[in-house]
């Protein structure tokens, strides 16, 4: 397919959003991904998309509120989604989802799928240079790749991808390597051909997965001062747990940011130093407030409170490979006994949506309502009995200490769970030491931040045998339908595949995913061009600083 041809698939999406049966922000999305241009979708949909603003204010320092940390400099295994906030300001991804939840090229120009959706072309912009002016390349995006891809790597990438993966036995083990020779293909210094073992139809989406920025080969790939970039800033002081400081780059081959330097302060996870230096104006904006800070963040005349409903979660995730968590008796009753919407209101007031054990959020597209699960504890504690623990058990939960919610549905999980015997001890650690344990512990309260499709959440944390499947958990027949449901454009049929997902997870799943959190952050009412991103993006370029 040439890329000036609409893609044969297109008719199928026109038709149904024609019909009524795909909404405009699904049709943006789909229309996009099969390789038009957002100013065009947004035209077909009959809106107007939002335009950059020339004239905002150009210089100052922008004071952000943030995590630093380490892992930060890792960024193909970096395990937190908004380490983007930090890494992307200088190693960019190839494309970038807005908080419209359109995706649109970065450090490509464009992309073009195959009529079967198992070929993407990339074209990568010609005048994109890294930090030392060297071009930007096919070479480098295939070397990030086989990075990415690879399982020793650790990247979440590897799971999200697993369709350019195929399983091989290596030493006696079972892992996955690229599927085919010629998965990543150069066409030319600037076209990257992505083929891929079964039809994926989010791949342009699956590009801007957090871990997949692009890293220069000779600096290991790696993120930080001295290592080269792409972005339109570069890091020139990192201090672990105290700041990250970027300097403008002009003149930039792109669009180069407002202000001149961006410092990402960390503050701590103690919210009262939050609320005070935003009330202080110590720093323009936060990346992130808790539920508990908005209304009085809210009351200062200086400052802007954002919200937006989202599919960022907490889950109380549990290992199959430790007793007595892989029998799925133990996991029932524990849904059975718990109450999602009194927990929401516990950790989160007003600015949360109850959960329903599946992960699914009512934003994701292909969200179907299953029946409301109902509180029985006298079931409960049959199937307690049933597995061999009528007088219950102590069950240690590790968790982290900010944000805040997460301990406080870690405590609320704890009342409502003594009620079957299930006595749990919560061990909360800071954000660094969490970091260590979190995929190891044999329970942990964690949470996971939002993805514009429910299959990509889907594919990250529970696909079989991928780097973020903390729970160990497998399921042929899981697999199976995420398959069918990521190659599917129908609305209707991938909703049939996404409710028995939804299914799977509910009655078997490795977690107990009580409410869905929404993303706030405060700002200083001078920050100007700032949009809330469900998944906590800030994208520095794009906003600026009145003097």
């Amino acid at each position: 397919m040439r890329g000036d041809e609409k893609h044969p698939l297109m008719k199928k999406v026109e038709d149904q959003f024609a019909d009524g049966r795909m909404d405009r922000r699904e049709f943006l999305r789909y229309s996009t991904l099969l390789g038009v241009s957002a100013m065009t979708a947004y035209s077909m949909a009959g809106l107007s998309p939002a335009a950059h603003a020339a004239s905002m204010p150009r210089g100052g320092t922008i004071r952000i509120g943030h995590v630093v940390i380490t892992p930060f400099l890792e960024p193909h295994n970096v395990a937190i989604f908004i380490a983007g906030n930090v890494i992307h300001a200088q190693n960019q991804t190839l494309t970038r989802t807005g908080a419209d939840n359109v995706t649109r090229p970065l450090l490509c120009k464009s992309w073009h799928p195959s009529e079967d959706l198992r070929t993407w072309t990339i074209r990568l912009h010609e005048n994109a240079v890294w930090t030392d002016g060297s071009p930007f390349v096919a070479d480098h995006v295939i070397a990030n790749f086989e990075r990415l891809l690879d399982p020793a790597t650790g990247s979440g990438t590897y799971g999200l991808m697993s369709y350019m993966l195929k399983e091989v036995e290596k030493d006696g083990q079972m892992t996955k390597e690229l599927w085919d020779a010629n998965a990543l293909e150069k066409v030319d210094d600037h076209t990257v051909n992505f083929n891929l073992a079964s039809p994926q139809v989010a791949l342009p989406e699956h590009l801007y997965n957090y871990p997949s920025s692009m890293g220069h080969p000779e600096d290991d790939f790696r993120f930080g001062p001295g290592k080269r970039g792409t972005g339109p800033y570069q890091c020139v002081e990192f201090v672990n747990r105290e700041k990250a400081i970027f300097e403008a780059k002009r003149p930039y081959w792109g669009r180069e940011g407002h202000a001149d330097r961006i410092e990402f302060v960390d503050i701590g996870s103690d919210q009262a130093a939050v609320f005070a230096a935003l009330a202080s104006k110590q720093i323009d904006g936060h990346y992130e407030i808790g539920p508990d800070q908005a209304d009085a963040l809210a009351a200062r005349p200086h400052l802007e409170v954002y919200s937006k409903t989202t599919g960022q979660c907490p889950t109380l995730s549990l290992r199959m490979d430790y007793e007595p968590w892989g029998d799925n008796r133990i996991r029932q009753a524990m849904k059975l006994a718990t109450e999602p919407d009194k927990l929401t209101k516990l950790a989160l007031r007003q600015w949360g949506t109850p959960g329903e054990n599946h992960h699914v959020s009512e934003v994701h597209p292909e969200y179907v309502k299953l029946p409301e699960q109902e509180l029985n504890i006298a079931k409960a504690k049959e199937l307690m009995a049933e597995a061999g623990y009528p007088d219950g058990f102590d069950a240690d939960v590790t968790t982290v200490n900010d944000p805040a919610w997460i301990l406080a549905t870690a405590q609320g999980l704890k009342q409502q769970l003594e009620r079957i015997g299930i006595r749990l001890k919560i061990n909360p650690v800071t954000l660094d030491a969490f970091w260590g344990l979190w995929d190891k512990d044999p329970v942990v309260a964690t949470w996971w931040a939002h993805r514009p499709l429910a299959i990509q959440i889907m594919a990250l944390v529970y696909r079989s045998n991928t780097a973020w499947n903390i729970g160990r958990w497998n399921s042929s027949e899981f697999d199976e339908v995420l398959q069918k449901a990521e190659g599917t454009v129908d609305v209707e049929e991938r909703k049939v595949h996404v409710k028995r997902i939804e299914e799977i997870l509910q009655s078997e799943g490795p977690m107990l995913q009580p409410m869905f959190v929404n993303a706030m952050s405060a700002w200083d009412k001078r920050v100007k061009g700032f949009e809330q991103h469900p998944s906590l993006s800030i994208f520095i370029e794009d906003i600026a600083i009145e003097a």
